[in-house]
């Protein structure tokens, strides 16, 4: 195992072939497990500084079972057929990134299961142990129990049936499984992720009204926190899902904005002109031998005043086309996306199959043909 200090990211390092990063969230999430965690162990030593000790290791002991949770996932992902990217440990927890290559609902529900599996394993081992190490001394019992506890707590908790939890992609395994249906699958756990999310909270307010008594306000806090975080994380599914289902109809032709040719001396305002006159909204500069050089800007040709374009030629407010950035007309779905992440651009030049026509594809675009913005 290497580590690697990066500056401005926190700390990366490698287990094996698997990379990990820890953000500064991370950090704070450390710091701030041991401040809640300290009145605990205050009650078993006999000074503050001691139960500061046990805080901080506590707090460090908690993240490496996240980490053993997360190594799980990527164990299970591999053996699946699926490279693993990276694990990453943040404030609230963690999350592996893996390239689906071999994806089926009973891969994706083993590798989801395997985590709240391996951190309720540790949970009750941590618990069993917890009881020897008591006879030899308090502290570390207390410790190992606390460590034990909190593994089934998170473990029972992480495979509640709802995104973004993992108990939510098992749920979503088993109705794509039945259903056949990967986006309603989605559906179905995002929206049950959300009921999780409302019922988190409640968890923590209720109680102590059916009992007369008022909730801890640290309690509703944090409630209110692990609430909100469950209910984005439910909401954000909903909308990969919706973009996930929309890919598909996404094409270059369908999208491209068409374009006339201008030479680069061409005055703005004439340029304009022949756009109007074709029924288009794109100006692409060509060379002396018509080869496409270059593509307008539509915030620079907006940016100039109308009485100036006349004597404003067409290449002052073009950007050069970059490699990569001329795309196909042909170019649909998945194939498109991948253009697009292979040469990032604000503006790609879109040639017909045929080369009847060219035109312009704005990235914007294409992210509101996805989102329907």
């Amino acid at each position: 195992m290497s580590d690697e200090a990066i500056p401005g990211q926190g700390l990366r390092f490698r287990l094996g072939r698997i990379p990990v990063s820890m953000p500064w969230s991370a950090w704070v999430g450390i710091l701030l497990i041991a401040y809640l965690w300290f009145a605990s162990f205050e009650r078993v030593t006999e000074t503050s500084t001691e139960a500061l000790v046990m805080a901080v290791v506590f707090a460090l002991l908690f993240y490496a079972s996240i980490l053993g949770h997360e190594l799980a996932h990527a164990w299970v992902a591999r053996l699946s057929g699926n490279p693993v990217e990276g694990i990453t440990l943040w404030g609230f927890g963690g999350y592996t990134s893996y390239e689906r290559r071999r994806v089926t609902p009973l891969r994706e529900g083993f590798i989801a299961a395997s985590g709240p599996a391996i951190t309720l394993v540790i949970g009750l081992v941590l618990r069993s142990v917890a009881e020897s190490t008591a006879t030899i001394d308090l502290r570390v019992g207390v410790l190992v129990y606390a460590l034990g506890i909190s593994n089934i707590y998170l473990g029972i908790f992480n495979a509640l049936p709802g995104l973004p939890l993992d108990g939510g992609a098992v749920l979503r395994s088993v109705v794509w499984a039945i259903t056949g249906d990967q986006h309603r699958a989605t559906i179905v756990a995002a929206w049950c992720g959300r009921v999780v999310a409302v019922g988190a909270f409640l968890w923590f307010v209720v109680p102590a009204l059916t009992n007369g008594g008022t909730p801890d306000l640290a309690a509703v806090i944090f409630g209110a926190v692990i609430s909100a975080w469950l209910f984005a994380g439910a909401s954000q599914s909903l909308k990969s899902a919706q973009v996930q289902r929309r890919i598909p109809t996404i094409s270059a032709e369908s999208l491209a904005r068409r374009a006339v040719l201008v030479s680069p001396d061409t005055p703005l305002s004439e340029a304009l002109r022949r756009a109007q006159d074709a029924g288009v909204t794109g100006l692409v500069v060509v060379d002396a031998e018509g080869r496409p050089t270059g593509v307008a800007r539509p915030e620079a040709v907006a940016a100039v005043p109308v009485e100036r374009r006349p004597w404003v030629p067409v290449s002052s407010v073009s950007a050069a086309i970059a490699p990569g950035t001329v795309l196909s007309g042909g170019l649909v779905g998945g194939d498109l996306l991948a253009a697009l992440q292979a040469a990032p651009a604000s503006q790609y030049l879109v040639v017909a199959t045929d080369s009847s026509w060219v035109g312009v594809l704005a990235t914007s675009d294409v992210e509101a043909a996805l989102t329907h913005r």
